[in-house]
């Protein structure tokens, strides 16, 4: 069988050799004519390679020509390598002794004869090698082929062809025909009738189908989002390990580590995250079919979280693996799609927004019908055709026919339809260089997420990136990239801010046909045997054990061929023992090992490009890794035990690429004399210090450097002309500038020199996010004004700031955020651009802000309209979410926000007056949120001088948070207004004057007959949250709880005048998962209390089935507790605080899912439920008795153990418990 990669692997290969071997032509005399000799040889053999590779397939002797031509040329390419390491060491050397003159460069470069007459020989060596496969070649019969590089020269003339620009708002060509299963999945998850604390649900598919598109349409769905408490997205693949799928839930909870990895740990962690939370947990591509292994992962699910509603989504292809899960209902299984919804995700992907040509819609839709139903297939086939001319149409159709029969002829089902499409993708990439970058991307584990910049970094390392033209290495990488992830050969990629695609992942099936390809040149060392290593030919070997234990190699000659090694999941390994046996290694990625030193013999790695130990407990880098001239990547992200970097850093003058992180501001996080590096590219952190070497002016060179960059300690800079040492306006290629000065540098009197210095950091026009920090300037440069491209801005703690740059007519600007500016008391006409504002004529103002915050703004008074009075101005049409955090003077305010969402208002001193500027710009809010805002007394107001009527007053606010508004009394909605008729949470926390709550929306569940029939007053959707929390003077709250059956989570504690108890029954609650009352007035009668709770379960309806958690508070003359409450067969939480009970009744024992048992403040408690009732409780883990003196003294572990039957001792009752603390002090567990 043909190798895919044999001839792709040669001609990368060859193109490498060349590469270098032309570098020193010329410069070297004697020398230098072997190496035109070995270019011209080698590029004379680039040309059979064509020939060969067709002729492999049927010949044995054309694949054991490539191989000879694959050892040799990887010999050559070391060999070529190892020179101009020596090239570089030896200049390097004389740099570095600076009392030597340039004109001895070249006499001291060779003043070593036996190295020139070592060289001179191994080169002809090489020579004959190589000239001998040619005449090989031809007397084989193998013909020269020219033009191999089709797609990426003629007729582009080298350069690459522009891809055609794919709209993100056209049709999601992944989700055609998957409306109805989307909307009955989304059915099902969020039902309201569950009763089960975990509900599965399979989505059953062949791969290619779709079914990781529908669960993550489902996932992101907004119903979803409010339905669940939590969710979490794991690609779980072959691998279901319980432990591994537990970190992997909170790593997608976005949750730290825990110190001490082991499952049990990780458990802890999650049960404190979700216990008594409803979630989504997807679990994607499953393929463990052991019911075992799922029962216990289950059972731990189980053991998590009590609360009800809970939900696994499972993707896989196999039925067998729904079978064992014990599965809620049926798997959903997605049927193929039809042939024109095929076709129309075809030209999606082929033509983007364009018109398909018209001689193209027959041929096209024929093509559509060769994918037999799976999207997969269709989106693959569109980017393979994607800027192919109409003649290449026909030419795929024939392929593709081909295939067709023969996969009939050998009974192939869809899967392997879509396997031979992928592999024909795989076959017409371009370019040999773009096969080999997919092809390596095996290496990695299944599932895994791929980052861009560091997948480019690792092609570049490996030589498959070669400049050709203007083009260097990196805009390489990212067409090749561009390209894969066009072909929808990589999918699923994520944005930053500014529209880059960050990181990607393969299908399962593109993963599957990239490791048949890639079977000879990866390895991993989990599923290979000792044999598998003896084959010369591998490359990349991945180690993934098992077990903490030290990771062992079976070293042998083969390994000398390895030029990469990745280790995964968390392992040890010792480096020192192996580095003598992997000299040709280029990439070494330690990332995430527990690797805690890099060994000085690392300096026999001559070839490395590209070292990774990120995230490793890493203290310094040796000084001999500087002998690696070669590196164009060091990746030390997240060593948080990084405390220096190597003296002689500048020594890596090949480097391309430093990528690291830390908070310390130290002068000594910055590598001495990086400005050395001309070649660098990445540099996230530059922290300036005093000393030579490590000043600004290092930035002045380094005119590559692109993506973030970060600029520490600015209060080092003493003027505009050291800030200008930066050369910032020479940098086109950076995104993202942050400048950062000191707190404590706001010392010197002429605010004249921070403003000169800012104004001497002028970036390039190219800069999409900026953030200023810590500037004592006074006066903000007017450059900023003029960064056209603009997306993000951030300005915080700038305290001597008197006016805002002008931002208004900004394009691009979506998000701005304004804090701590002390000095600046109002936003003005400069803050929109006076220019505009009386140009006369149409104007938008902030056309693309989404989002704006403003945060301690101290002195903030006014904020005024931007007012045009000859023409129309439209101001912020899109922003969507607005903050304006402790701006407590602030007292005008805009009224025109027409497409405002989300509205966050705290510590606000005059909220009557802001409420009434805002009035307006509420009509289309669904979330508002108040927090310590004083100044008014009623929402809403009724037609009066500070009316707040408009505030709550529109039908699509879902959301209402109210806090700490202290001189609130009264909120009313009038029942014949339609006001909140979406209202889905409702929150009123630490309002202390409040006396009274009426919402009709609370307390009745529809229209009133007048208005029912009303086209404009639709019924209202349930009310789901309501928390009324710390209101001491709240008096009356009609709640009518029979007209609230969806109501979720009821919280009313600490509101101690309330005399207007809920009506109804809590029975009628049949959603309710959280309840907590009381203490209510204590003039209220215990029986009215009880009244609440005075209802008996029914066979089929048993009492409030989902509720886990309750806290009651009591008054002491209350001295008994609901009976009703043993039937709460759910509960896993309960705490009592407050009630005069003397003894817990023996009905706890029914309490079979209780889990963590509070008692606070019940003086008078004595006894605990009988010792059978304590003990029936077995899933108990926690019991806390906070000021209870009485019954803490009988629970006294130490006077208990002397009398064990002491007859007033409660010991023995909870000696079983695992966790008991008494007093806050932690008796046990």
């Amino acid at each position: 069988m043909a190798d895919a990669l044999l001839v792709p692997t040669v001609h990368v290969a060859l193109e490498t050799a060349i590469n270098l071997a032309s570098a020193h032509v010329g410069p070297f005399p004697g020398i230098g004519n072997d190496f035109a000799r070995l270019v011209s040889t080698l590029t004379m053999i680039q040309a059979f390679l064509r020939d060969a590779e067709e002729k492999q397939v049927a010949y044995l002797w054309a694949k054991l020509w490539l191989e000879l031509l694959e050892r040799v040329t990887f010999d050559a390419e070391n060999l070529l390598d190892d020179f101009n390491y020596e090239m570089n060491r030896r200049r390097i050397e004389i740099q570095n002794q600076t009392k030597r003159k340039v004109c001895f460069f070249f006499f001291s470069l060779f003043n070593s004869i036996a190295f020139r007459r070592k060289m001179a020989k191994q080169i002809r060596e090489i020579n004959v090698n190589f000239e001998r496969i040619h005449e090989d070649a031809m007397a084989l019969g193998i013909v020269e082929q020219f033009h191999f590089e089709r797609a990426l020269s003629s007729p582009s003339g080298g350069r690459f062809i522009k891809n055609r620009e794919i709209d993100p708002e056209t049709i999601d060509t992944s989700f055609v025909g998957r409306d109805d299963d989307v909307s009955t999945i989304l059915a099902q998850l969020t039902a309201t009738d569950n009763n089960e604390t975990i509900s599965v649900l399979p989505i059953v598919g062949m791969g290619g189908i779709g079914k990781t598109a529908v669960a993550r349409k489902v996932f992101n769905d907004p119903n979803i989002k409010k339905h669940f408490d939590k969710r979490m997205w794991v690609c779980v693949s072959e691998d279901f390990n319980a432990d591994r799928l537990f970190r992997l839930m909170l790593e997608s909870l976005k949750e730290p580590m825990p110190k001490v990895e082991n499952t049990e740990v990780k458990v802890k962690q999650l049960k404190k995250l979700l216990d008594g939370r409803k979630y989504l947990l997807v679990l994607d591509d499953v393929w463990e079919k052991r019911s075992e292994q799922w029962d216990d992962f289950l059972e731990s699910l189980i053991g998590i979280s009590q609360a009800m509603g809970s939900w696994i989504l499972v993707t896989t292809r196999d039925r067998g693996v729904a079978s064992i899960m014990g599965i809620s209902s049926p798997p959903w299984s997605l049927k193929e799609l039809s042939d024109d919804q095929c076709w129309l995700i075809l030209k999606e992907n082929a033509f983007g927004t364009g018109e398909v040509p018209n001689g193209l819609q027959h041929v096209g839709f024929k093509i559509a019908q060769r994918c037999r139903g799976l999207p997969l297939a269709a989106s693959v086939l569109g980017g393979m055709l994607r800027n192919k001319g109409e003649d290449e149409w026909p030419t795929l159709d024939d392929q593709l026919r081909t295939l067709k029969l023969g996969i009939q002829s050998l009974g192939g089902d869809e899967i392997t339809v879509v396997t031979e499409i992928l592999k024909l993708s795989f076959d017409r990439l371009p370019h040999p260089s773009l096969k080999k970058c997919l092809a390596y991307c095996s290496i990695f584990p299944r599932g895994f997420q791929m980052e861009r910049n560091q997948l480019i970094q690792l092609w570049a390392a490996e030589g498959f990136l070669h400049p050709r033209l203007e083009m260097h290495m990196e805009e390489v990488g990212n067409k090749y990239f561009t390209i894969l992830l066009d072909s929808n050969l990589f999918q699923d990629g994520e944005k930053d801010d500014y529209g880059n695609v960050l990181n990607c992942k393969m299908h399962d099936l593109v993963y599957d046909m990239v490791q048949f390809i890639s079977k000879s040149k990866t390895r991993s060392l989990k599923d290979s045997t000792e044999a598998d290593f003896l084959d010369r030919t591998f490359r990349y070997l991945a180690v993934e054990s098992s077990g903490g234990e030290e990771i062992q190699f079976p070293l042998n000659k083969s390994f000398r061929y390895i030029t990469t090694l990745f280790l995964l999941e968390n392992k040890s390994i010792n480096i020192d023992g192996w580095i003598s046996s992997l000299t040709s290694l280029r990439v070494l990625n330690l990332a995430s090992s527990d690797v805690e030193e890099l060994p000085e013999s690392i300096n026999k790695l001559s070839h490395l490009r590209c070292l990774d130990s990120s995230d490793t407990p890493i203290k310094i880098l040796p000084e001999s890794l500087c002998q690696l001239n070669n590196l164009q990547t060091i990746r030390v992200r997240d060593c948080k035990s990084l405390t220096k970097f190597p003296n002689n850093f500048k020594n890596l003058v090949n480097l391309r690429h430093f990528d690291f992180f830390s908070g310390d501001k130290s002068s000594d996080m910055t590598p001495l004399d990086i400005g050395q590096l001309r070649s660098l590219q990445t540099l996230p952190f530059f922290n300036i210090g005093e000393e030579a070497g490590r000043q600004i002016g290092q930035l002045r060179n380094l005119n590559n450097l692109s993506g973030s960059l970060e600029i520490r300690n600015l209060e080092l800079v003493r003027s505009k002309k050291e800030a200008e040492s930066a050369n910032l306006i020479e940098k086109p290629n950076i995104n993202e500038l942050r400048l950062l000065w000191n707190e404590s540098d706001n010392l010197r009197e002429n605010d004249n020199e921070y403003n000169q210095v800012l104004e001497g950091l002028h970036p390039h026009q190219n800069l999409k996010g900026l953030t200023i920090e810590r500037f004592f300037g006074d006066k903000l440069s007017t450059w900023i004004g003029k960064l056209g491209k603009l997306v993000k801005f951030e300005l915080r703690n700038c305290r001597n700031c008197k006016e805002l740059p002008t931002l208004g007519y900004m394009p691009f600007l979506t998000y701005l955020h304004l804090e701590g500016l002390d000095n600046i008391t109002t936003i003005g006409p400069s803050f929109y651009g006076e220019s505009i504002m009386h140009s006369g004529g149409s104007s938008q103002l902030f056309p693309a802000l989404e989002h704006l915050i403003l945060e301690n703004m101290l002195n903030l008074r006014e904020w005024v309209e931007a007012l045009d009075h000859d023409g129309i101005v439209v101001v912020f049409p899109v922003l969507n979410t607005m903050r304006i955090k402790r701006c407590p003077q602030i007292a005008t305010f805009p009224s025109h926000f027409p497409c405002l969402k989300n509205l966050h208002v705290e510590h606000i001193n005059n909220g009557s007056s802001i409420v009434t500027c805002i009035s307006n710009s509420f009509r289309t809010l669904t979330s508002l949120s108040i927090d310590n805002m004083n100044g008014f007394t009623e929402l809403p107001y009724t037609h009066i001088v500070g009316s707040t009527q408009n505030l709550v007053g529109h039908g699509s606010l879902e959301e209402l948070h109210v806090c700490r508004c202290h001189s609130l009394k009264s909120i009313s909605i009038p029942r014949v207004h339609p006001y909140l008729n979406a209202l889905r949470k409702l929150r009123i926390f630490m309002c202390s004057e409040l006396t009274h709550l009426s919402i009709p929306q609370i307390y009745e569940s529809e229209w009133d007959s007048s208005s029912s029939s009303s086209s404009t007053c639709p019924p209202r959707p349930p009310l789901e949250e309501l928390e009324i929390w710390g209101c001491p003077n709240l008096i009356s709250f009609p709640i009518d709880l029979t007209r609230r059956p969806s109501l979720s989570f009821l919280d009313i504690p600490y509101c101690k005048k309330l005399t207007d108890l809920p009506k109804g029954k809590l029975c009628s609650l049949t959603s309710l998962r959280s309840l907590e009352i009381g203490p209510f007035s204590e003039t209220t009668e215990q029986q009215s209390f009880l009244d609440l709770f005075d209802a008996l379960p029914k066979p089929m309806h048993p009492y409030l089935p989902f509720l886990w958690k309750m806290s009651l508070v009591g008054w002491p003359h209350w001295e008994s507790l609901p009976d009703q409450l043993q039937y709460l067969s759910a509960l896993t939480y309960l705490e009592l605080d407050g009630f005069g009970v003397k003894s817990l009744p023996d009905w706890f024992g029914k309490l079979s899912s209780l889990e963590r048992l509070y008692l606070y403040n019940c003086k008078k408690l004595e006894n605990l439920p009988s010792h059978q009732s304590m003990r029936s409780l077995t899933r108990l883990t926690e019991l806390r008795i906070e000021m209870c003196p009485l019954l803490t003294e009988r629970c006294n572990s130490e006077s208990s153990s002397s009398s064990s039957t002491d007859p007033i001792s409660e010991w023995s009752k909870i000696s079983h418990i695992p966790r008991i603390i008494i007093n806050g002090q932690r008796i046990k567990g």
